[in-house]
């Protein structure tokens, strides 16, 4: 399936993940062999992958060459670099492979309320922010269809209504306070931002300078990345 993946993406990830390679790891083995077998072991994990994941990535290697080459390197830019390559490990099942082993350790004994308790409505916040900064510039119709094209097709997504002011809404059994996003479900939300921004910035070149004007994440629906816990009033 890795096919699917242009030849240009393959290479950014290959050089992406190996950028992160620790040399004293490969103590034992020449440096030549060692990074070979490392790049056989990202290409057979991308054979491995769903299309919906290969299209992932595609929007994943996108966002991070368009931030890298946008000139600027402030510390939220930096941030959303860092969310970027955290959601391509985690896809590739690679989560810790370029960390030290302090890392490793800090990582395994974070307490559990460090671990991911992401709501729908402060999903639905970020989103509806993002939405708003942009009819700024497109107008509500033009960003309801754009949230309306870009929208992942899995059946979790009928729970997420696109109304024609360009504002998202959530119709789900529990409220949307209430609705806890699993990590697959957040990846999902995310890839649909990622979409989403992409349409608008085929318009709106400079969209992603205003999100971050606006500190406002393109990728991350994290709580750290600036997400309130206001439930969706639209």
């Amino acid at each position: 399936m890795a096919a699917s993946l242009t030849p240009m993406t393959r290479h950014y990830i290959l050089r992406l993940l190996n950028r992160g390679s620790d040399i004293f790891a490969l103590a034992g083995q020449s440096l030549e062999k060692a990074v070979g077998d490392r790049e056989n072991d990202i290409l057979n994990r991308l054979e491995s992958l769903a299309p919906s994941e290969l299209a992932a990535l595609e929007m994943i290697v996108r966002l991070h060459r368009s931030l890298t080459h946008s000139g600027e390197e402030d510390d939220h830019q930096k941030l959303q670099l860092k969310s970027l390559e955290e959601k391509l490990r985690r896809i590739l099942g690679m989560d810790f492979l370029s960390e030290s082993p302090q890392d490793i350790a800090q990582d395994q004994v974070r307490p559990a309320k460090e671990q991911s308790s992401l709501t729908v409505a402060q999903a639905l916040n970020h989103l509806n922010r993002v939405s708003e900064l942009a009819q700024k510039y497109l107008g509500k119709i033009i960003v309801a269809n754009y949230w309306r094209a870009s929208r992942p097709s899995t059946s979790w997504f009928a729970d997420f209504v696109v109304t024609d002011d360009g504002y998202i809404t959530y119709h789900g059994s529990l409220a949307a306070g209430k609705t806890l996003v699993n990590p697959t479900q957040q990846q999902q939300l995310e890839i649909w931002l990622v979409a989403f921004i992409d349409q608008c910035c085929r318009i709106l070149p400079l969209f992603r300078h205003d999100l971050q004007k606006a500190r406002l994440s393109g990728s991350s629906l994290e709580p750290e990345s600036g997400i309130t816990a206001v439930a969706d009033k639209h």
